[in-house]
């Protein structure tokens, strides 16, 4: 992920945004990632370290003072969000306002949409550890917070896709199957499909998966096998295998550095 900067600010020590895996240099960043990621931001986002950013790095001591106070007072979080995008001036104060209106927004909904919307951002931006507690906690709810099938039911699929991303594929299997009965939609069936390719103990005699042609298994199976073949010559890898083409002199910090992102990726899933 890339920022484009208006200025420069003399940060030695940049601040690390985890969830995104990039480094802020300067307060326009900052902003930049407050007010396009609220969901990352209205939770606990402001803390010590970023305090220490605001006041060591940003050299902007009086609003680390306020944020300090807005925290030990007991205020709203979204204030603290809502502090920072006023004092750096990189928004007008039109779009804070909007800004603010879009938090309230989120607020007010259900407590349950608001966690699934959550969960589906964290999603989004590969964080799917942190997706997958979400997704269950709601999934674990009783039959009456979860009476509506089509909000149960996306509510499974989210959870079936952040399985097979961690490649646990009868957890996977069996929230797809769950997110069927509440929807009857092909695509969880399909997705189920597509896990068997992955895990053939997971064929059943009974269950959706039986009542499938031939015709369209075999439809399936190209969608399956078009995806692996372009997954093999994805970018990153392509990337690589042209760096360590190159002199091994001349690769090894950018090779190193990709196998990094690589890593941090993983620790993101567990």
């Amino acid at each position: 992920m890339s920022l484009l900067l208006c200025r420069q600010e003399s940060v030695k020590c940049p601040y690390y945004v985890e969830a995104l895996d990039i480094h802020l240099y300067s307060s326009q960043e900052l902003c930049y990632v407050i007010y396009n990621h609220p969901f990352l931001v209205m939770e606990g986002f402001v803390d010590e370290g970023l305090l220490d950013f605001i006041r060591n790095e940003l050299n902007m001591g009086a609003l680390a003072s306020r944020l300090e106070k807005l925290r030990t007072g007991g205020e709203e979080p979204d204030e603290m969000l809502i502090a920072i995008l006023s004092e750096c001036f990189y928004y007008s104060p039109g779009e804070i306002g909007q800004y603010r209106l879009r938090l309230a927004a989120l607020r007010k909904k259900p407590e349950a949409e608001y966690e699934k919307e959550r969960a589906d951002y964290l999603f989004g931006i590969r964080q799917y550890g942190k997706a997958l507690e979400i997704y269950s906690r709601l999934a674990e709810r009783s039959a009456d917070s979860l009476r509506d099938n089509d909000f149960a039911g996306q509510v499974w699929n989210g959870l079936g896709a952040c399985y097979a991303r961690l490649f646990q594929t009868a957890k996977a299997f069996q929230a797809y199957e769950k997110a069927y009965a509440c929807l009857g939609d092909e695509a969880a069936v399909k997705k189920m499909y597509f896990l068997t390719r992955l895990d053939p103990a997971l064929l059943q005699k009974e269950g959706p998966l039986s009542s499938v042609p031939e015709e369209k298994k075999r439809k399936w199976d190209g969608e399956a096998e078009e995806a692996e073949e372009k997954a093999a010559q994805s970018r990153e890898i392509l990337k690589l295998e042209q760096l360590f083409g190159r002199d091994l002199s001349e690769c090894r910090e950018e090779a190193a550095e990709m196998i990094s992102r690589w890593k941090q990726e993983y620790r993101s899933m567990i």
